[in-house]
């Protein structure tokens, strides 16, 4: 218990000890490693190899993305450490100072500039900034800033799409062989990241790379994953069932006279919502249009032909009962009667006419029957149509 007891006196000695430097002590730090400092030229004794760049990003958020014109904002912070053996001392000489906090300005920094800006090319940090010296020349800078680069999106799957964006720096004014960045981490760190309600981060890397003329490029990737829910209910599934009504016209009896209305009902309720989501579609045309675009495109023009078929339907419905049916159609409406009629049915036998003969029984059809069996094939067109629509439109974009 006494021996424990002088260790926590020993180490809360040792604490004060070590911060028990005054102003004086840094400021004559200061003094002692700025006098003579040249700012402009780079750390590294031996100018034969070249200086060892270590980085991290921190992601904080998601500001903005903006499909249409591909700015995306995000804010984060670069770690950057280097050695710069001109910031050494030693710990006895300042009363045992063992860090210190020098403006970014007066110092040496790898000056990181953002090669696919959205406006202006700028560099890391601000005068605001400072970077943290510790007494063995290790640099520590923690550069934050809202970035604006240009991420070229392809909405081809919108509302399920994903993107790619990038963020691209390179160290200026040096040749590869002087400056050498590596990543301490593979991805993006995420500790301090505020999630976004639009998109969600599947993924993320960074690394190095060399461009067309050999020079190391830093690259910050992300791979963004829209989240759909809310385009699934407020986009998706009203537009859909909407133009699932289209099909149900033709089970609308043709003596009520609301077909044709209905159908029109419909179309328009189409236009009307086409009009309403379309501020939520992106405008872009490069890569793809949205496959979501030509859907509601080929809404309008189906509901377009089903106010033809639903007149077309009337108009056969209505003819003079006096008026022959063309032989093509009598064909087409007796094999739709042996398709539709039960194997199993058994047929009266009338003992004083003897059996009823099938085809003489198929030989009258009537313009009324003819717009029957029209409604029917329609409405059954109309279905698979839609639903072989939704089936390839969500094999594609989800696959």
């Amino acid at each position: 218990m006494e021996h424990l007891l002088f260790k926590i006196l020993f180490i809360c000695f040792m604490d004060d000890f070590v911060y028990a430097y005054t102003l004086t002590n840094e400021q004559n730090l200061h003094t002692a490693l700025l006098s003579g400092y040249n700012k402009d030229l780079r750390p590294g004794t031996d100018r034969t190899y070249p200086l060892q760049v270590n980085a991290s990003f921190y992601l904080f958020s998601i500001k903005e993305f903006d499909l249409d014109t591909g700015k995306l904002t995000i804010t984060g912070v670069f770690q950057v450490n280097w050695y710069d053996e001109r910031l050494s001392w030693d710990l006895t000489t300042y009363n045992q100072t063992n860090s210190t906090s020098i403006p970014q300005q007066k110092l040496w920094l790898p000056d990181l500039i953002n090669v696919n800006p959205y406006e202006n090319i700028r560099g890391l940090g601000s005068d605001l900034i400072k970077v943290i010296v510790f007494y063995t020349g290790l640099c520590d800078w923690y550069a934050l800033q809202a970035f604006e680069v240009i991420c070229d999106a392809d909405v081809t799957d919108f509302p399920f799409d994903t993107q790619y964006c990038t963020l691209k720096f390179f160290i200026w004014g040096y040749q590869p062989n002087e400056v050498n960045v590596n990543f301490i981490s593979s991805g993006i760190i995420l500790t301090l990241y505020t999630e976004n309600g639009i998109w969600e981060i599947a993924d993320s890397i960074t690394h190095t790379q060399s461009n067309l003329y050999g020079y190391k490029e830093i690259v910050v990737g992300l791979h963004l994953k829209r989240r759909t829910a809310y385009y699934v209910v407020s986009l998706v599934l009203p537009i859909t069932t909407i133009a699932g009504l289209m099909g149900f016209v033709f089970l609308v009896p043709h003596d009520s006279g609301e077909r044709l209305g209905f159908s029109i009902t419909v179309l328009l309720s189409i236009v009307v919502y086409l009009t309403i989501v379309q501020d939520m579609l992106p405008e872009a045309s490069e890569p793809n249009i949205s496959i979501l675009g030509y859907i509601l495109v080929s809404y309008v023009l189906s509901g377009a032909f089903v106010v033809v078929l639903v007149i077309i339907s009337l108009r056969i419905q209505n003819c003079p009962s006096d008026k022959p049916v063309p032989q093509s159609i009598v064909q087409l409406v007796r094999c739709c009667r042996r398709r539709g009629k039960k194997k199993d049915t058994v047929e009266p036998i009338n003992e004083k006419s003897g059996p009823v003969d099938d085809e003489e029984s198929d030989e009258h059809v009537t313009w009324y029957e003819v717009g029957k069996w029209f409604d029917f094939v329609c409405f059954i067109s109309l279905i698979i149509q839609l639903t072989l629509t939704c089936v390839t439109y969500f094999s594609i974009v989800l696959s």
